[in-house]
């Protein structure tokens, strides 16, 4: 089996130079930069600054992802297929996507989901908007016109359904994380009981035992497409020119295209800027859906579906509640993560349209 560093402080220039394509092993130096400043919660990604031999040539940096330094990250993302995913987006699928992403140099994983490496290109003299401060009203919209270009290629299709190695949303492990959810709950109630709304929690508690049969009800509702899920400011890098890279595959899942919309409005945006402007954000997103080639798909139904997707994002909170966010940064991500997520299913009144589906 060939060696796979378990971090970036495994990676050496010999390794480099074995492993990335033939035009760029020639490699001299390499020095690395911690990225992790709010981008590593799941994975360690950092910087490669590579310096080559006289005559050769190469990008100057390079991206290297490696498994979480955290064990509870790491636990999670084994369970989870989250590192499977990855390597194999990288590996079978960025040549035929509608929408662009980082080249892949290089990618490997051990049998067991760890470690994994991955080497990507770097994404040059690009923007990224602040999380925490939350995403503008006109970014947002560029964003999701990439991702109707992205659900509409693979709605529904062929095409879809022959991706053997990503999971459709009710696959057994996400199913059975309601035990997981159960065991953690205690702990979420104890440490965010007080700040997020008890009617919504609630009817999380409630839902947690129906988890697995509720997707099993969603898939069978059909409208399947190629999700991102983790649709957060951070993996969306916006050029000088306007073009959008979307990073960061390690969630992604064949479910309703709104599982990312949703995460997008109840996480990347303020409370506030949510509030005002996504009756108009979700209907721009459907119009690019039909522009794009989907039909039979009515844009009440695309809110009914985004209610669903809030309620798994609660549901989804309590499960990362203790993930390790690496550093102050990470740690306000994913309570902004919760706050935010249990503010929009609040003002949906997910409790009451839940018991209008039957769960």
């Amino acid at each position: 089996m060939a060696f796979i560093p378990n971090s970036v402080k495994e990676i050496t220039v010999d390794w480099l130079n074995s492993v990335l394509p033939a035009d760029m092993q020639g490699i001299q130096d390499m020095q690395w930069e911690d990225l992790g400043e709010g981008v590593g919660i799941l994975g360690e990604v950092s910087r490669l600054h590579l310096t080559y031999r006289e005559g050769a040539s190469g990008p100057k940096t390079i991206i290297a992802k490696c498994q979480s330094p955290a064990p509870e990250n790491i636990f999670l993302c084994q369970a989870m297929g989250f590192y499977f995913r990855e390597v194999n987006f990288y590996q079978k699928l960025i040549d035929t996507l509608p929408v662009k992403v980082p080249r892949c140099y290089y990618s490997d994983i051990s049998n067991d989901g760890i470690p994994f490496v991955l080497l990507i290109q770097e994404i040059s003299d690009v923007s990224i908007l602040d999380q925490i401060k939350g995403a503008d009203v006109d970014s947002t919209k560029r964003v999701f016109s990439e991702l109707a270009k992205l659900h509409a290629y693979y709605w529904e299709s062929e095409k879809l359904y022959a991706l053997d190695w990503l999971p459709p949303m009710n696959n057994d492990m996400y199913k059975g994380s309601s035990a997981l959810a159960a065991e953690k709950l205690p702990a979420f109630k104890e440490n965010w009981g007080d700040i997020v709304n008890s009617d919504v929690l609630d009817a999380v508690e409630r839902f947690i035992p129906n988890y697995g049969s509720f997707l099993d009800w969603a898939v069978s509702q059909g409208n399947q497409t190629f999700t991102h899920t983790d649709c957060r400011c951070e993996n969306y890098l916006f050029s000088q020119s306007s073009e959008i890279t979307i990073i960061d595959f390690q969630l992604a899942t064949r479910f309703w295209g709104v599982w990312d919309i949703s995460n997008w409005l109840s996480a990347s945006l303020t409370v506030e800027t949510r509030r005002e402007h996504e009756e108009d954000l979700v209907a721009h997103y459907h119009n690019q859906l039909l522009a794009n080639g989907v039909t039979d798909y009515s844009l009440e139904q695309c809110w009914n579906d985004l209610k669903a997707c809030l309620m798994m994002q609660t549901f989804s909170q309590v499960i990362v509640s203790d993930l390790d966010g690496s550093n102050e940064r990470g740690n306000e991500l994913l309570a902004q993560f919760i706050t935010r997520t249990f503010s929009a299913a609040q003002d949906h009144d997910l409790p009451s349209f839940m018991k209008s589906l039957g769960f």
